[in-house]
């Protein structure tokens, strides 16, 4: 049943304009839409067709994106040059920044003068819709895609706070508080407690991941014709390669060391390369094939192991999937994730910095033969499960209006 257009949320989403971190918040934005409040996401407007026919979701144009080369050596170069940690730090860095919040926030206030929303929701590395937030004085929402625990414990304190306290400032706030003020409110995590969060200390509420599925996504034909006698690996690691002219060499480098391992491999192998690799690795042997996107939510149900950088929206298709992993996690969640996959006995982890083709042959064989990998996996599939479903979330932003008192 709609919804009576007196009782609709005006609901405003804030995301970087990253398709990973669009990707972790657009089942809660279809959701909400579905159910008939006015949900629009606050991107640069060249976003507005991709969003529109992917995923059917609005937006609202704030103006030319932030993102751009400069952006890319700054954090890809902390990566190269100090590792997961520096790149961290950098990344944190920009996101509380001037020209990523302070222009996000600016853009939002600019917004509420027209179009004025009830509550903000935003992932967790999207400052300026908290920002915003605050000055509106309306409740906000955090959302997280991952890294949460890196920006609210491990950075809060020697990165977050100083941007943030200099970017409040800029707008008449008090400084950004000792407890990280994202917090304050809500956060949503789309896990369940076994994985993580179990010791969060502030309001949190969970409900069960969902797929997210583009209106036009197909499973690939060459996946109809795999030979069913042997298992099924699928390859994915992102798209933190083709970020960043200088990281493409390292990334290259660990895709050889994984196709290498994959050609001696008793399987099927569909892997996700990104079109910048398509070239450099055309010879593969017959039994891995290769395409610029493959639809994750469709294929992942279908595959026995699953190669992964473990990012959080991986994760938790794989959780949702029952798939188990081999990881190389490279920054920001993907080494929390895959310690902590590994804790859990659902995949295996491997030091994308000393990879090698043996190490990952020898990965890939023992999650393939031992149950027990499945089994772990299989188990944290059923706590997911049991997870209330996404439509909770509107009785939550309901009673989060009411505490905060919007009118």
């Amino acid at each position: 049943m709609a919804t009576p257009l007196y009782d609709r949320m005006r609901v405003l989403v804030t995301v970087n304009p990253i398709e990973s971190h669009l990707r972790g918040l657009v089942t809660l934005v279809d959701t909400l839409s579905r159910l008939g409040h006015d949900v629009r996401i606050a991107v640069p407007g060249k976003w507005s067709g991709w969003l529109h026919d992917n995923y059917g979701v609005e937006i609202i144009d704030i103006g030319p994106s932030w993102l751009d080369p400069e952006f890319d050596t700054i954090v890809f170069g902390a990566l190269l040059d100090g590792g997961a940690a520096a790149f961290d730090r950098a990344l944190m860095m920009e996101f509380t920044s001037a020209r990523v919040a302070g222009y996000v926030a600016d853009g939002v206030l600019e917004l509420s003068q027209r179009w004025r929303p009830h509550v903000i929701v935003h992932e967790c590395t999207e400052f300026g819709g908290y920002l915003a937030a605050e000055v509106l004085g309306i409740p906000h929402v955090v959302v997280d895609i991952g890294p949460l625990e890196a920006v609210v414990q491990r950075l809060h304190h020697e990165v977050v706070r100083p941007g943030l306290t200099a970017r409040r400032s800029e707008l008449g706030l008090a400084p950004e508080p000792l407890v990280p003020g994202i917090l304050r409110h809500l956060t949503v995590s789309l896990t369940p407690e076994e994985f993580n969060h179990a010791d969060f200390d502030a309001p949190l509420v969970r409900y069960r991941h969902e797929l997210p599925t583009r209106r036009d996504e197909r499973l690939p034909s060459e996946f109809a014709q795999l030979p069913r006698d042997r298992p099924i690996v699928y390859l994915s690691m992102g798209s933190i390669g083709p970020r960043s002219t200088r990281f493409m060499r390292r990334s290259t480098e660990i895709y050889q060391e994984i196709f290498a391992a994959l050609a001696e491999l008793e399987c099927s192998v569909i892997a996700a390369l990104p079109s910048q690799y398509q070239d450099i690795f055309r010879s593969l042997p017959p039994h891995v094939h290769t395409m610029p996107r493959v639809p994750q939510s469709l294929l992942l149900g279908n595959v026995d192991l699953f190669i992964t950088h473990g990012g959080l929206n991986s994760i938790r298709d794989t959780i949702t999937c029952g798939v188990p992993q081999v990881l190389l996690p490279f920054f920001a969640d993907h080494p929390g994730n895959a310690l902590r996959c590994e804790e859990l006995g659902t995949g295996i982890r491997i030091d994308p910095a000393t990879v090698t083709a043996a190490g990952v042959r020898t990965a890939c064989e023992t999650v393939l033969a031992d149950a027990s990998y499945r089994r772990a996996t299989r188990e944290l599939q059923g706590h997911m499960r049991a997870l209330p479903g996404q439509t909770a979330f509107v009785g939550e932003l309901r009673h989060l209006m009411r505490k905060v008192d919007v009118r």
